[in-house]
């Protein structure tokens, strides 16, 4: 039975990101679909992107997908780091074009799910987002507007995801964290496995929707450990 697997965020992992393809033994008719930051801080941005045609995976624009096309582009493009630099000048042109093709979301209207890679403004459509906030959002201010800043300890009640209620249930990734985000109404895969984390993956099979239910989720999801920690948490 064909099933749809959802990956957080891989930041050039390859060699866990080809751990987990193994762990869930895919087989021809697996979707899969990327949360987006497939490149950055991780050793193999380009074997990921590589392994990522490879297996026909659906991926979604993260932050550092778009700062890359931001450089490439000169758009409001900030001063580049090395890094960014070195990863821009080594991505060819089969990379860039998969680069250039990446969505700001996905809908998988089998699942009653929408995949983005940071988060939304509960109560607005997605094709009313703003681009910033589907890229950069962790939270909701106390004023009620989107922030890109890491919730304060003991704050996790500001994190956009306990604020949205309702119909798709959202996947995303973005904001590290060292457990999934299980909100009632939307998951976060990011477990930091750039961090020494982990890479985790949520696993529906066919039309199954996601548990609402937080232990029966948590049966639904799949992580491998990260090798090693590649960069220091931000």
């Amino acid at each position: 039975m064909s099933r749809t697997l959802v990956v957080g965020d891989i930041h050039g992992c390859a060699r866990e990101f080809g751990d987990l393809l193994d762990g869930l033994a895919v087989v021809d008719g697996d979707s899969i679909v990327l949360v987006g930051d497939l490149v950055a801080k991780g050793p193999a941005s380009c074997e990921v992107l590589a392994i990522a045609r490879e297996v026909g995976a659906v991926a979604i624009r993260g932050n550092h997908e778009a700062r890359l096309l931001q450089w490439r582009h000169r758009r409001n493009a900030k001063a580049p780091s090395d890094h960014l630099t070195d990863l821009a000048r080594g991505i060819d042109e089969e990379g860039w074009e998969q680069i250039e093709a990446m969505p700001l979301w996905v809908k998988l209207p089998q699942h009653d799910v929408l995949v983005v890679h940071a988060g939304l403004v509960p109560g607005r459509p997605v094709e009313s987002q703003d681009e910033h906030d589907l890229l950069h959002m962790r939270c909701i201010d106390e004023t009620g507007r989107p922030d890109a800043r890491r919730p304060p300890p003991g704050a996790e009640e500001r994190l956009w995801g306990h604020h949205y209620a309702g119909s798709p249930h959202v996947v995303f990734g973005h904001n590290a964290m060292d457990e999934p985000q299980l909100h009632p109404a939307a998951t976060g895969l990011d477990t930091g496995c750039v961090y020494g984390g982990r890479l985790t993956a949520l696993i529906l099979a066919k039309n199954e929707h996601v548990a609402v239910d937080s232990e029966q989720r948590r049966a639904q999801l799949f992580s491998v450990p990260a090798r090693e920690s590649y960069v220091p948490l931000d």
